[in-house]
């Protein structure tokens, strides 16, 4: 079986090559986690204009520290976690934008309305559910059950204390419980 996602492996001297700026090896460092990364932070934001921002963000970063890499076998979870960094601090990011509701660029034609009325349409009852969770509460029960992310890593991350995290982790999942049952 073929590794995927972060899983997937270059080979050392392209890793190299995107070290020393050369542009073959940044694009081949793109086009192979690319993927990757922005599924990883749609599933974190919930927003697919978002997550190709964010995911633009990440490979600027990428490109500017990847010369700080020692091992290429690491590339992988060095850029998983550049990822899930990169998304914790937009979210920690005071929101001071303003919306215009009469500006066009939030106009919605009646194709924007069905695409968006059919993407609803589809989905299940446990995203459904996730989607009334707090932003925080949404990434936790992410990287934890879908990312595989230990209380401890994930105590690492927020900077906040396993217990803090475990506990908050519950409550999400009982607040999760007490929905799906109303």
């Amino acid at each position: 079986m073929a590794n995927i996602g972060f899983a997937q492996k270059l080979p050392a001297e392209t890793i190299r090559a995107a070290q020393q700026g050369r542009r073959d090896g940044q694009r081949a460092l793109f086009e192979t986690y690319q993927s990757a990364v922005q599924r990883l932070l749609l599933g974190m934001c919930r927003d697919q204009e978002l997550a190709r921002d964010l995911t633009q963000d990440v490979f600027l970063q990428v490109f500017n520290k990847v010369k700080q890499l020692r091992d290429p076998e690491a590339i992988g979870g060095w850029l998983k976690q550049l990822t899930i960094n990169t998304a914790l601090s937009h979210f920690r990011k005071p929101q001071h934008q303003s919306v215009d509701a009469d500006d066009p660029a939030f106009e919605l034609d009646a194709s924007d309305w069905l695409s968006q009325s059919d993407w609803l349409q589809q989905l299940d009852s446990i995203e459904e559910l996730m989607a009334q969770l707090e932003p925080h509460e949404y990434q936790l029960i992410w990287l934890y059950l879908v990312e595989g992310y230990s209380h401890e890593e994930l105590a690492e991350m927020f900077a906040e204390q396993p217990a803090t995290i475990r506990q908050r982790y519950h409550r999400a999942l009982k607040k999760l419980r007490e929905r799906s049952q109303a």
